[in-house]
C-alpha cells in the first residue's frame, strides 16, 4: 500500500478544509459589516414609530357610583384638510378600556372591558364640524373650525364610567389599560403615516 500518497492526500484534504474555513470566517465577517448600516437603519426607524402617538394623562376618579376614567392621546400629527365627498368626511378613534384585579399568585382577572369612539363629521349644509362621544350622553360638540374639534378627540373626560363601585372591593389592587386607534381612511383628520394604534397604557391603583 502507498503510505506516502497516502499522507500527501490527507495533506491536501487538510489545506483544502483549512482554505475553507477561512473563506467562511471571512464572509461571515464582510455580511457582518455590510448588515450592521442596515441594522442600525431598522432600529432607528422603530425607534421613530415607537416616539409615535401614545395613551397619557390618565386620570382615576369616582363618582358616588362609579369608577371614572380621564385619558388623552399624546403626539399626535394631524394632516391637512382634505376635499373629500361629504358622506366620506369622518375620522373616528377607538379607545379600549379594561380594568384588572391584580392577582399575585395567579393570572389577573379581568373586571370590565369598553370599548368607546370619538368621531369627527362634517356637517353637509352647515359649515361646521361636530364631534360624537359614544360614551357622553350629551348632544354632539360643535366647532367651526377643524382645529378645534381634533384638540378635543383625542380625548375622553371623566364621564366616561368603567365599573360600577359595588364591584370593587376596598384594599384590593387593580389594573387599568387603555390604548387608542384611529381610522381615517380618506385622510380627512389624520394622513395615512399619521394614523396611529398606541401601545396599551397601564396603570395599578389600589381601591
Amino acid at each position: 500500500m502507498d503510505f506516502a500518497g497516502i499522507k500527501t492526500s490527507k495533506r491536501r484534504v487538510a489545506r483544502c478544509l483549512k482554505t475553507w474555513v477561512t473563506a467562511a470566517v471571512r464572509l461571515s465577517g464582510i455580511l457582518h459589516f455590510i448588515w450592521m448600516p442596515y441594522s442600525l437603519i431598522f432600529l432607528a426607524i422603530g425607534l421613530t414609530c415607537a416616539l409615535g402617538a401614545e395613551v397619557g394623562d390618565v386620570v382615576i376618579d369616582t363618582s358616588r357610583d362609579h369608577l371614572l376614567l380621564s385619558a388623552k392621546i399624546r403626539d399626535v400629527g394631524c394632516a391637512e384638510i382634505h376635499a373629500v365627498p361629504e358622506a366620506d368626511a369622518s375620522a373616528t378613534i377607538i379607545f379600549s378600556i379594561a380594568l384588572y384585579e391584580v392577582k399575585t399568585l395567579w393570572f389577573n382577572k379581568k373586571m370590565a372591558y369598553h370599548t368607546a369612539t370619538n368621531t369627527i363629521m362634517r356637517h353637509p349644509e352647515k359649515n361646521e364640524f361636530r364631534l360624537l362621544r359614544s360614551w357622553d350622553s350629551a348632544p354632539p360638540l360643535k366647532f367651526n373650525a377643524l382645529d378645534q374639534a381634533r384638540r378635543m378627540m383625542v380625548e375622553i373626560s371623566s364621564k366616561l364610567r368603567v365599573m360600577p363601585l359595588a364591584g370593587l372591593e376596598k384594599g384590593r389592587t387593580y389594573q387599568l389599560r387603555v390604548r387608542a386607534v384611529c381610522q381615517d381612511k380618506n385622510a380627512f383628520v389624520f394622513s395615512a403615516a399619521e394614523c396611529f394604534k398606541t401601545d396599551w397604557h397601564t396603570v395599578d391603583f389600589k381601591f
